[in-house]
């Protein structure tokens, strides 16, 4: 019983320590940064991990979105425009963005 735990517990570490990160996902050209402020997949069908990244990431950008349209007065619009024009400017060469037409480029 012990060692099978142990090789559940093994495993699960070792599958965790392989997950997806935002910035491995961008530098495999899997994600970029929409023109929204929020990141996108690159690809039509992105894999079950990549929409979970871009699900969590999103979720996190938008509540902070919301506090600081809030204690700014801007719309939510606003904020992730602004984001935006900043995440590019931070975009690694060989990373992806979109364009104010929704084009993706390659920084």
């Amino acid at each position: 019983m012990t060692r099978v735990l142990l090789f559940f517990l093994s495993f699960f570490l070792a599958f965790s320590a392989i997950a997806l990160d935002l910035q491995q996902a961008k530098d495999q050209g899997l994600v970029g940064e929409a023109n929204t402020g929020l990141i996108a997949p690159i690809t039509a069908l992105p894999s079950l991990e990549v929409r979970q990244l871009v699900s969590d990431v999103n979720t996190q950008r938008k509540k902070a979105f919301n506090r600081i349209a809030v204690s700014h007065g801007l719309t939510i619009r606003e904020v992730g425009l602004i984001a935006h024009k900043k995440a590019v400017e931070r975009t690694s060469p060989g990373n992806y963005y979109q364009d104010s037409s929704g084009k993706w480029i390659r920084k």
